[in-house]
């Protein structure tokens, strides 16, 4: 994750500087174990290093999304578990668009699925898999950015033409999944 991470603070840094500080500094394993103790599972890896080196975002990061922090991901997950709109309760959420939908960890796989894919929770209408996992996510935002395919719009946010951040990364001659 910090190689992956790394190319993202480096375009910002040649691109966006200011976006810079939208990204909020890491928090320690302590933090991580609290919220895990909090939310009954244990984050992947690539989550946990995700983390100590960013707790979130302070705004939109990509697109419409923004990343929650722990204390946001705590609250969303509890909101939503409360409310019993999610497909299944193993889903955490990770990133929000502000609208009420949501790119979640699956923590617990089905057995034809990886532990950890990201699924986009849509509170209105179908949900579907986005990625095999926060790091390939994270991986092709920031292929994306290299490409150029990310610009800052007319308000100083990153957005793209295609809306790629929740775009499904899917494996050659594979279906989109479906909830």
């Amino acid at each position: 994750m910090q190689a992956i991470w790394g190319r993202i603070e480096a375009w910002l840094s040649n691109y966006a500087p200011e976006l810079l500080e939208n990204l909020l500094p890491g928090v320690d394993d302590d933090d991580i174990q609290e919220i895990e103790a909090e939310l009954g599972y244990m984050f992947p890896e690539d989550i946990r290093a995700s983390l100590r080196l960013h707790n979130g975002t302070i705004d939109n990061f990509a697109d419409i999304w923004s990343l929650l922090n722990i204390d946001e991901i705590a609250e969303a997950q509890q909101r939503l578990s409360s409310e019993n709109s999610l497909k299944r309760a193993s889903w955490i959420p990770l990133v929000r668009d502000g609208c009420g939908d949501f790119l979640c960890v699956d923590m617990q796989s089905e057995a034809d699925e990886p532990l950890g894919q990201i699924v986009h929770y849509d509170r209105e209408t179908v949900s579907i898999w986005v990625a095999s996992s926060f790091q390939a996510l994270l991986s092709a935002f920031a292929d994306h950015l290299e490409m150029g395919k990310y610009a800052l719009d007319e308000i100083g946010r990153l957005h793209s033409q295609e809306l790629l951040f929740d775009r499904p990364q899917l494996p050659p001659g594979s279906k989109l999944k479906y909830y």
